[in-house]
């Protein structure tokens, strides 16, 4: 199937006008980062069952139709790893998708890899292998010859097909709930961060505090707005080592400003006024609260507990067929392990591990194991499952002097 090219407005509004009565709508976005305050957006390709099509919103005007076209309650949309995808979505409407369906997330909820790569759903679901030639195209130069065309729509012509494949796959085994109550939970995520200030989100931020905080706070925001206004990364206008070093001291004395190493560049110097004008209001200002996360208690639990739990976590992925990735890390067991055993614990909320579908697939089992009920144990070494679990009131214990 041949793509349609969508160039104009009047030819954005009939596609529009046609996809309305559409069972479900693919889309991707191509999209160039480097150079803006946030990713420009170069390109929009759409499947349904009877149309392929690619928009050019350099050249077409505003997408508002397209996107609100994604907010119908009952229509499946799909995406592969849509995160850009779904903040386009939100920037433009302010709203999630409400039927979202993402086909990385999907495949590990069934067994499959998580991450995977588009490339390698297409081939393992159709047995195509895409050709990734453009893969370092610059979207924004225009004309698109017919190869970059053609490499843009391949990324959702099979979409719908695996769709359909995936989601019989989630019915049969009686995990569809559990992906929509996933992508439910990442979308709000997504949408909490573009809508709160990300300043204690920089790296090396945690090394301050005090007054000091304040100072990387107000010199965040303002570097926000200078490359918000001027539609540029931040770190064109000040690179986070550089703010938090600036935060660290504390000064607003111009010569120790511009003594700091990385300073020296002309666009810093041109903004020094500012920057000093920024920090001291900035020690005046009370000391910033960080964002809220529930505590699990102050202390580290045992290594060699959270390395015991991790294995049982594979092995009950494993069994279940789900990626062990998508259901818990490191930090989800330490939570896991301080909210079971440190008392103070238990007035937050519950851990990930021990809310929604994740207690139902794995919680009771890392409880039973965690309190003794449960035991591990090594069985046939030459197995891709070497391990099983046991009763352990029924299993021998004995105590190994290592000494003798």
């Amino acid at each position: 199937m041949n793509p349609i090219y969508v160039t104009t407005s009047e030819q954005l509004q009939e596609l529009c006008s046609n996809l309305e009565t559409a069972a479900l709508i693919a889309f991707d976005t191509e999209f160039v980062a480097e150079d803006t305050y946030r990713p420009e957006l170069c390109l929009v390709q759409v499947a349904t069952d009877e149309v392929l099509a690619v928009i050019d919103p350099l050249s077409c005007g505003p997408m508002n139709q397209f996107w609100e076209l994604l907010l119908k309650p009952d229509r499946p949309v799909i995406v592969h790893a849509g995160r850009e995808e779904i903040l386009f979505h939100y920037r433009s409407t302010g709203q999630t998708i409400p039927a979202l369906f993402d086909i990385q997330l999907a495949a590990g909820f069934v067994g499959y890899d998580y991450p995977a790569s588009y490339g390698s759903l297409v081939q393992k679901f159709t047995g195509e292998v895409l050709d990734k030639e453009e893969t370092r195209s610059d979207w924004r130069k225009r004309p698109l010859s017919n190869r970059q065309l053609k490499y843009a729509s391949q990324d959702v012509f099979d979409l719908p097909k695996i769709y359909r494949l995936l989601h019989a796959q989630l019915v049969k085994q009686g995990r569809l709930e559990w992906l929509q109550e996933e992508i439910a939970s990442r979308q709000a995520d997504l949408a909490s961060v573009e809508r709160q200030e990300q300043w204690h989100r920089m790296s090396g931020i945690h090394s301050l505090n005090g007054h000091c905080l304040a100072i990387a706070r107000a010199l965040w925001l303002w570097r926000d707005e200078q490359a918000k206004s001027r539609d540029i990364p931040p770190r064109r206008v000040l690179r986070d080592d550089l703010l938090v070093e600036l935060a660290r001291r504390g000064t607003s004395d111009p010569k120790r400003i511009s003594s700091l190493r990385g300073m020296e560049h002309r666009h810093l110097k041109a903004a020094l006024d500012d920057i000093v004008a920024v920090i001291e209001v900035a020690r005046k200002e009370p000391i910033p609260q960080w964002p809220r996360r529930e505590r699990y208690g102050t202390g580290q639990p045992s290594g060699m507990l959270t390395q015991f739990l991790g294995a049982a976590l594979a092995y009950i992925c494993r069994s279940k067929k789900i990626a062990p990735s998508i259901v818990g890390t490191a930090d989800d067991l330490r939570d896991f392990v301080l909210y079971r055993t440190d008392t103070r614990a238990t007035e937050v909320p519950p851990p990930s591990l021990l809310q929604g579908w994740r207690a139902t697939i794995v919680g009771r089992f890392l409880d039973d194991l965690l309190s003794g009920k449960t035991g591990m144990a090594l069985t046939d070494i030459r197995s891709e499952m070497p391990l099983r679990f046991c009763d352990a009131s029924n299993e021998l214990a004995v105590d190994l002097d290592l000494d003798h």
